[in-house]
Order: C-alpha cells, then structure tokens, then sequence
C-alpha cells in the first residue's frame, strides 16, 4: 500500500514548539471553517481530536490534537463586528502516537525522531489513520494466512474501514470496559458475529448473565442454567453439587467451629462410601460391611474404631476421600452428620454424643433448606437436568463452534450466581490442563458483567474462600490455550492482577475518574493525554489500546446485523411517558316522544368517564 501523507491540500499549519510528549503549532485560519470539502470528502484537521500528520524527514509522525485555543492577545479581535472581517491565528496542541516510515509505509510503534521547528502539519486522511490502526494486525510474521476481524470505521465522514488480526485481539486476553450505555453490549456481538464469520476461529463459551445474548447465539447451543420455564430452544441444565469443594460446603453453610469438625469428617466418610464402591477396592468394602447401611451412610456408634481408620488411612484410599475433587452423595449428608454425633469409648469404639446431635441442629436445618430450596436447586436440585460440565465436554468434541450458558433466571442471593460462575471457570481451568485443548482448537471464553463475578469471597472472618478461578485463568490459561474476553462497567471492581494480564483493552465511555485512572495503570500506552478523550466518547465508539497495537486507535463500532443484536436497550421512556387522551364521553341518545303513554322517557345512562379506551395497547405499566 503506497501511501502520500504529505498532501498540499491538507497542510493546516506549522510546528512551532516542541516538547518530549507534546508539540505546539501554528494552525492556519481555514482549518477552524466548516463544510470544506476535498475530492468530494469532509476535510477536517483543526478540532479537538482530529489525527493529523507532521512532516519529519523519513517518518511521517501521527498525532491528535488535544486543544485549540487562540493567542491571549487575539481573545478579543475572534468577536465578529460590522465592515471586519476576524483573521485568527489559532494555537494547537498535539499529542505525538507513532511514525510511519514513508516510502515503506511501515509502522513504527514510538516517535524514533522529533520535527523540526517550522516543519509542516497536515491532516491526516482516513486511509492514513485505518492503515495506523491494521499495520501491526495485517502483517505476517510467519508466513501464514490470518483471520481479520472489521470491528468498526474511522469516524471521519467516508467511514474507513479497520480490520485487525483476531489473535492480536484475543491471544494475550482482552478486556472490553465501558460505562453503561457505552456500547460493551453490541461489541461483544460484532466480536461474537466476525469470529464466527471466519471457519478458522476457535471454540468460544459465552457466559451471559442476564439473557440478553439470546439472539446473538441464534442457531447455536444455549444452555439454561436456573429453576423456572426453560426459554424455547434452550437446554436445561445444572451444576451436579459434586463439583463443590470442601471449601464451598463451608462458605455456603457457614458452620460453627463444632459444626465444622462434623461436616468436614461427613463428607469424608461420604468419599469414602463412594470409593468402596469402585472397581478394585473390594476387599477394603469387605472389612467395612458391617459400617455400611442401605441408606448409603457410614455408622460408627458401637463400631471399631481401628477397622474404620486401617482402612480410612490406606495410601490408596486417603488419597481418593481426601481429593476436594471426589464426588459424593450430597442427599445423605444430614444423615451422615448424625452418624458423626459419636465420642471415643474406652473399649476402642465410638459411643454415642448426644451433645454433638444437639449443636449440629442448625447445620441440619441448613442443609435440608438447601436441599428443597427453589433458588438453589440448579446445584442442589433439577436432579433430572444434564450436567452442564457434561454438555461443555460435548461441546469441545464436537464441530460447534459457539456454546451460549444462560445464567439469567439464576438468583442474585446467597452469592448464587458468583458460585456458580466460579465453579465454571474453576471446571474449565482444570480441564484444559488436563486435556490439552492446544492439541486441537483453542477456547475463547466471553465473560459479560465480569465486575459482579470477580474479586468476591464466600464465608465469614473464621473462613474466608476466594472465588478465583478467573484470575487464575487470567495468569495461567495461555499456556493451555484458554484465553478470557472479560466486559465490565466497572473496570475498579476488577482485581488488578486480572486486570494487568489483559493484553488488550477495547475502552468505551468511561466517565468516573477512578475507572479511568485504572486503565491507565493498566495500560501503560494510555497515558493522561489519552484518557481525556474517554469520558466524550460517543456511543458504540471505543479506544483499541494493547500491546500489538501502535497507537490507541478511536474507532466506531460497528452494529451486527439486526437479527444478532443483543436486547440490552433500556425502557423507552419517551413512549411510555407520553399523556393519555382522557377518554371521550359517548353523547346521549335523543329523548323518546310518549305517545301512548304519559310517562316520561327513561333518561340514558350516562357514560362512565373513568373507564379506559376500549383499544389501548399502550397503557402504562407502572
């Protein structure tokens, strides 16, 4: 691509000042005019924002200009007056982004020298900027042919396309931030629609918690993780609670410091009664015969306490009961606890404690709650439902190539929500370590609201769980070719080592100073400069900031196509708002002359004024 940056018609002024992050110019008068055309195209390049180019021997430096402002003696003489016409001499600031090197047209990510006093300042056309912004992402490193992704245009009046190379996006991470309204929603569509248009993108998993992403899966799995009418053409699922830890037992039940010692020893003893039932482990189920009910429990009152524990400390059983990832039947466990109400008897069995029984009371009362509890049965119930690790492993081996989990009707108490996710992420981290996914295809998981999953804990002062599995990914995923697309309204909520691996960072609107200030941390090419541009961004535009990409590029994001976008609009207040006509009185019948009788006609009823419209389908719903 042979590009001319330095065009006659587009020369707007002349550096004068020159500074290690900044440079001052002399605009010329016509750049502050309106409506100037060039071939037919808006020309700009003297306002706030515009990119423009300056002249620097072999490298054509890109900036943007920051503030115009007129000289403090020419403040006055701007006032338009009778028979004068106003001659400004306008001042610019602009803040230096990269080089292109001309004749090559190669990028160049940092400013290798600085102009010249008197050098030359153009505006830069949008050709010059799109090739900016896809310079690093369409160049071929190894030979190979990659997948672009056209994400949105320059706003610059012809709308100038910007492709940019998906592993440059996705391969280090990727964090889309935003405040609301900002336009996070349609950009994880356009995200979702351009991968999906290349055959070449890997398997991608789109946790959406509130349902909104509906359409944007249309023809694809949706899985339905909660308790009420499953939406059409969705699959129920749940989260088998054998996947819960010993650690989430005791963050959701909170037990006392006695109750825990039960809990932890019925669960074990659960394991245990799981184990003894595999394959090669008969001859230690033949020595606890006698411990063993029908009920699918383990009793120790009046049993032999150095029987239970040579088989319980056995190398090859310890290792299966004490493993947090041995499954157990979570509907014995109240009676299990029961079983653990025992005390040491002098004879070298256990005998019963009545005391324990009496303080595990409301353990019990917990756990039986959970057990018919409608909010927590997508864990604890919906016995019937498929897994939903089950339809996940389905999913990597099969040629689907986009998996939607539907979390919108789970509840918002008892941290339901942040376990749940938690739990998905903690599956899948394992999972690929254990399988190898870059052997195949690698995962893309798309995590929307992401501020309401991370930096949470479950428990009390006495024990406190972190709900981590994200970071983790964050830190170690790459290596095992399971990369994050975390979106987020609120980039402070986000812990700082999650936020310090996303290796790209599309930013929309961002109007709190905090959350700015945390991607500037974040980030280290969005400097202050930079991040003045984020609180007037308009809705769906977005800074593309990272490591593989030159300058933090402003780009518009494009709408998917109306079939795929996401039912994230608010409440039409306008239409719902507007004054209803008070309905119209019906006018009464004429009166009827009596002819053979000499009583008076009966008077007609009068219509009732309060009554709605017979036709209204707008009414008010609040």
């Amino acid at each position: 691509m042979n590009i001319a940056p330095f065009d006659p018609e587009r020369r707007i002024g002349t550096v004068t000042q020159v500074l290690p992050d900044s440079v001052f110019v002399n605009l010329d008068a016509v750049t502050q005019r309106t409506g100037r055309l060039l071939s037919g195209n808006s020309l700009r390049g003297g306002q706030v924002g515009d990119f423009v180019v300056l002249d620097c021997d072999s490298h054509a430096l890109l900036a943007r200009i920051l503030e115009v402002k007129l000289p403090e003696k020419e403040r006055l003489d701007i006032e338009q007056q009778l028979g004068h016409t106003p001659d400004p001499h306008p001042l610019a600031k602009l803040h230096l982004l990269g080089a292109l090197q001309t004749g090559t047209d190669k990028v160049i990510s940092g400013i290798p020298n600085y102009p010249a006093l008197g050098a030359s300042v153009f505006a830069a056309s949008a050709d010059l900027v799109s090739h900016f912004a896809s310079s690093f992402s369409l160049k071929s490193e190894d030979g190979a042919k990659h997948v672009t992704l056209r994400l949105g245009h320059v706003r610059d009046g012809v709308g100038t396309p910007v492709e940019i190379r998906a592993d440059h996006l996705f391969a280090r991470h990727c964090a889309i931030l935003g405040a609301t309204g900002g336009g996070k929603s349609t950009t994880i569509s356009r995200l979702l629609e351009q991968c999906l248009a290349s055959h070449m993108f890997p398997k991608i998993i789109l946790i959406d918690p509130t349902g909104e992403y509906a359409a944007t899966a249309t023809g694809h799995t949706s899985l339905f993780l909660g308790s009420t009418d499953v939406p059409s053409g969705e699959t129920q699922v749940r989260i088998p609670c054998e996947h819960l830890q010993d650690g989430d037992y005791l963050c959701i039940l909170a037990p006392s410091p006695t109750q825990r010692v039960r809990l932890n020893d019925a669960i074990h003893s659960l394991r245990l009664v799981e184990v003894l039932g595999r394959k090669g482990f008969e001859s230690e189920r033949a020595q606890l015969a006698s411990y063993l009910t029908a009920e699918g429990v383990i009793t120790k009152s009046g049993k032999t306490r150095s029987t239970f524990y040579s088989v319980r400390t056995a190398a090859a059983v310890a290792d299966l009961v004490e493993n947090p990832t041995t499954p157990f039947a979570f509907r014995y466990l109240t009676a299990q606890i029961m079983n653990e109400c025992v005390a040491d008897a002098d004879n070298g069995t256990w005998r019963p404690f009545p005391n324990a029984l009496e303080w595990s009371q409301p353990l019990l009362s917990k756990i039986n709650a959970l057990r018919v509890s409608a909010a927590w049965s997508p864990i604890f119930g919906n016995e019937g439902a498929a897994s939903v690790f089950n339809e996940i492993e389905k999913f990597f081996n099969n040629g689907e190539r986009l998996l939607r989990i539907n979390l919108a009707d789970l509840s918002f108490d008892f941290r339901l929500r942040e376990i749940a996710v938690n739990l998905i992420g903690r599956w899948l981290r394992e999972h690929v370590r254990d399988y190898k996914l870059k052997a195949d295809r690698p995962v893309l998981v798309v995590l929307d609201e992401a501020h309401n999953f991370l930096n949470r804990h479950l428990g009390d002062e006495d024990f406190k769980q972190p709900l981590d599995a994200f970071e983790k990914i964050a830190k170690e995923g790459r290596k095992f070719w399971l990369n994050l697309v975390l979106a987020t309204q609120q980039p402070r909520d986000i812990p700082p080592g999650i936020l310090s691996q996303m290796g790209t960072l599309v930013v929309h609107r961002l109007i709190n100073e905090a959350d700015r200030k945390v991607v500037e941390m974040a980030c280290g090419q969005l400097d202050a400069a930079a991040a003045k541009f984020l609180p007037s961004l308009a809705p769906g535009e977005a800074a593309i900031i990272g490591v593989d990409f030159p300058i933090p590029l402003t780009i518009q994001i494009e709408q998917p196509a109306q079939n795929l976008r996401p039912a994230s609009a608010g409440p039409q207040f306008t239409r719902w708002l507007q004054p209803k006509a008070a309905a119209t009185p019906k006018p009464a019948a004429p009166a009827t002359v009596a002819t053979s009788s000499p009583k008076p006609a009966k008077a007609p009823t009068p219509a009732n004024p309060t009554a709605p419209p017979a036709n209204d389908d707008d009414d008010i719903p609040f």
